[in-house]
């Protein structure tokens, strides 16, 4: 009879075989999904979705690498479908909607944003994308209304795109005080442009703001500090 010692590894290897053949599972489909996705394979997704349909991520998934493949009209479906499968999450149709935008299906991005914005209102990204997708369709009104928002909500871009509206009467009366505001927001939140923009302002002065040598400095050492 032969002893254990030799059995041993006989049987280690007859159960690793019997593990390598074991039908993959739903858990396994999703690592895969994952894993493959970003390489623009959709198979693992595909599998994963049939055996947990009502996962809106893996439809994510699917879209994202149906968008890597080059196949974007697949890749919104599968969007929708996560969007629907998520009961209409916000951070899904803000996904949606960012690979809507970037094959310039504008229209259809800010038809989710909208939707993204009621359940979601103080989310500056989605307001930020919004009033970009608006500009992009040539909508000012919409455009200044989102942008205005996602000013006020801290985006520091947009901050500055309301104060150069507020110099030049871009959809609004122009208004140094609010010009002057709206580019200290934006200068205080780091973008470099407003800072630039603060330190003339306080070198020439503007109506009712008078010209103010020390807060020129000020900026202007911000701006140095910024970018040393």
């Amino acid at each position: 009879m032969k002893s254990w010692h030799l059995l041993l590894p006989l049987l280690l290897l007859a159960g690793a075989l019997l593990l390598a053949s074991a039908p993959a599972t739903a858990e396994d489909y999703a690592a895969q999904c994952q894993e493959q996705a970003q390489r623009g394979l959709t198979k693992a997704c595909e599998k994963a979705i049939a055996a947990n349909p009502k996962e809106p991520e893996l439809h994510a998934l699917l879209g994202h690498a149906h968008f890597a493949s080059g196949a974007y009209a697949e890749g919104l479906q599968a969007l929708r479908a996560a969007i629907a499968a998520s009961g209409g999450a916000a951070a899904y149709r803000y996904r949606f909607a960012g690979f809507a935008a970037l094959i310039n299906e504008y229209a259809q991005a800010a038809d989710e944003l909208e939707l993204a914005v009621i359940a979601a209102p103080n989310d500056v990204k989605i307001w930020t994308l919004l009033a970009d997708c608006y500009r992009y369709m040539k909508n000012a009104e919409q455009a200044l209304r989102a942008g205005r928002q996602a000013a006020e909500l801290g985006d520091a871009a947009e901050a500055y795109i309301l104060a150069s509206r507020y110099n030049s009467g871009d959809g609004v009366v122009v208004d140094p005080k609010e010009e002057l505001r709206w580019l200290e927001r934006s200068a205080r939140a780091g973008y470099v442009a407003a800072m630039l923009d603060l330190a003339q302002l306080y070198a020439d002065g503007r109506p009712g703001i008078p010209a103010d040598p020390a807060k020129r400095k000020y900026w202007k050492d911000k701006v140095r500090s910024k970018l040393n």
